[in-house]
């Protein structure tokens, strides 16, 4: 069965390809209106989808804490 990525808009065959989805259920009442569009074609497009960032401090605060 043919289904697309949420996020590239990718094909997805799921009968023979891996594909990524939400299990949280918080996220998926929040996020997606319908399993059709809980499917992603990689970790690197779900977290784009939900807008997951990494946020490293800044140096300075490293310091800050190194010397406490």
């Amino acid at each position: 069965m043919l289904k697309e990525c949420s996020y590239c808009k990718g094909q997805i065959n799921t009968e023979i390809d891996s594909y990524f989805t939400c299990l949280d259920n918080f996220i998926q009442v929040k996020y997606f209106d319908t399993e059709e569009e809980n499917i992603f074609c990689s970790q690197e497009c779900f977290c784009n989808y939900v807008q997951l960032e990494e946020i490293e401090p800044l140096e300075e605060e490293i310091n800050v804490k190194d010397k406490r």
